[in-house]
Order: C-alpha cells, then sequence, then structure tokens
C-alpha cells in the first residue's frame, strides 16, 4: 500500500468525523494513533483515539494492542477505522469489537 492512499483515507476519516462536530488532530508519524478526536466540554467531553487500517491486509494484535493500552492511559475510546473492498468504511470499538458510529 502507498503512503498517498494510507493519508488519503485517514482524511476521509478525519472528514467524518468532522462533519459530525467533532474537534481532529492527525497525529504525525501515526505511532500509535492515526487521529485524536474530540468533542464536547468539561464532563460531558469525549475523546476517541483512531488508528485507520487501509486495504485487505486485516488488522492483528500487533494493531490493536498499542491502541488499547494508550486509549486506557488517558480514558479515550479506541476506534479502528478499516477500508474493506470496494471502498466501504467500518469503524469498530475496539474494546467492545461493536460497530462504532461518530
Amino acid at each position: 500500500m502507498s503512503y498517498r492512499k494510507g493519508r488519503r483515507f485517514e482524511w476521509t476519516i478525519r472528514e467524518i468525523f468532522r462533519r459530525r462536530g467533532w474537534v481532529v488532530v492527525r497525529a504525525a508519524a501515526s505511532k500509535p494513533v492515526d487521529l485524536v478526536c474530540l468533542k464536547g466540554r468539561g464532563r460531558k467531553s469525549n475523546v476517541v483515539l483512531v488508528e485507520c487500517k487501509y486495504g485487505g491486509g486485516g488488522v492483528t494484535w500487533k494493531d490493536v494492542k498499542p491502541l488499547l493500552d494508550v486509549a486506557e492511559r488517558v480514558n479515550a475510546k479506541p476506534v479502528l477505522a478499516v477500508q474493506e473492498k470496494y471502498g466501504r468504511v467500518t469503524m469498530i470499538d475496539a474494546d467492545s469489537w461493536e460497530v462504532f458510529r461518530p
């Protein structure tokens, strides 16, 4: 996979969150997360950490473990964004393995 395709996919996920009112920061070097998404104020604030996976390579424990570790340390929701065949995008809550909707 090319760097450009991966970056373009991150931008797609960023726009999905932004359209729903989130403030999104794309992390340089992308380790252990690609996007930090913030919404709300004070006690009602939400933090979502997103790791983007482009292509059909699949998601491994090696991909998920660092995301879960960082999310736990900062009390954030860990989300995997995966681009499947034919361009379909799925977001998965890495804690519960349920579909996540921003």
